[in-house]
């Protein structure tokens, strides 16, 4: 039985204490994250980079135009695939594997594969669509109220995978209580959510700026010259490229998952033990447990004592 209340990110955080807990969740396992996040980044720069962009500049016909980018569809939905798929079982590891030893990517993989990739899968469709939604109307309210529906969109998907992954619970149980947490501190979350997103941001910029100093030559040449664009698209299939990238994305992949698992522990500190009571029940089949039958009889003593109600019956005890 996995017991997730022994994990190191589940406890009640600030702001402060979050960023500090994030760090110290990332050094202490940046070996293993950056390993996998490597391989994870560097199929998909490598696949990125097969699809060929520059045939776009080489036409002028709308139709030729149109035509390649159909073409693409195909490539860019594999890509997507592979990426959410990638995104899964990393954010999988970083749930399961502090509190399963003797578990490894391979034996996390397998499992998050088979018993979420499906429901995870429609529930980001679902959220792409909500998303899609939320920003037209967003628009309205001119560039604020859009960006306010992004911060709140990735807000609501921060919480999606660890309320999954965590509880167990099917596809309408995890939309109804990924919600209920998201709204539990709304605007904490989304003011944290901004500001992990801006960090995230200036980090990867950062290391981005970084991995193109081999290429600068070609960076300010596209910017001086617009026509020269097929050349900085076809520095993205080099090898050097494509390893530098993959080693920039490496640094930052694993922040994102582990903010998102800070977040969802924060909203559930004042009930873990919820929690942890359904995992119980799921990992389990539904089986009662000798200690869970004294829990029950306890906490509901507990709450008839406290309303000051007359004494428990013989109901009462029963579990």
């Amino acid at each position: 039985m996995i017991d997730f209340i022994k994990h190191p990110l589940n406890k009640k955080y600030d702001l402060d204490t979050a960023l500090g807990s994030i760090w110290d969740f990332y050094k202490k396992w940046f070996v293993s994250l950056f390993i996998i996040s490597f391989i994870f980044s560097l199929i998909i720069t490598y696949l990125s980079g097969r699809v060929n962009l520059s045939e776009i500049y080489s036409v002028t016909d709308p139709e030729e135009i149109m035509a390649i980018l159909r073409s693409m569809i195909g490539p860019y939905a594999l890509i997507i695939l592979f990426s959410f798929l990638f995104s899964m079982i990393l954010q999988y590891y970083i749930i399961r594997k502090p509190v399963d030893a003797d578990s490894n990517i391979f034996t996390i993989g397998a499992t998050g594969i088979i018993k979420y990739f499906l429901p995870l899968l429609v529930l980001y469709i679902l959220l792409g669509l909500f998303a899609m939604v939320a920003i037209m109307l967003g628009v309205f309210i001119l560039f604020i109220g859009a960006l306010f529906a992004v911060i709140y969109v990735v807000m609501i998907s921060a919480f999606i995978s660890p309320v999954l992954m965590v509880e167990n619970r099917g596809i309408g149980e995890t939309i109804t209580t990924t919600i209920s947490l998201a709204h539990k501190r709304f605007w904490p979350n989304i003011g944290w959510v901004a500001v992990f997103v801006i960090l995230l941001m200036v980090i990867s910029f950062v290391l981005g700026a970084i991995i193109m100093i081999p290429f600068g030559g070609s960076f300010f040449r596209t910017i001086m010259n617009p026509e020269n664009a097929s050349e900085l698209l076809n520095m993205t299939s080099k090898p050097s490229f494509i390893i530098l990238n993959s080693l920039a994305n490496a640094l930052t992949m694993p922040l994102f998952p582990i903010f998102c698992l800070v977040l969802y522990f924060n909203a559930r500190s004042d009930n873990v033990g919820e929690v942890i009571s359904d995992i119980r029940g799921n990992d389990d089949g539904g089986k009662v447990k000798i200690e869970d039958l004294y829990g029950n009889m306890a906490n509901k003593k507990e709450i008839r004592k406290n309303a000051d109600s007359p004494p428990p019956t013989v109901d009462d005890l029963t579990p």
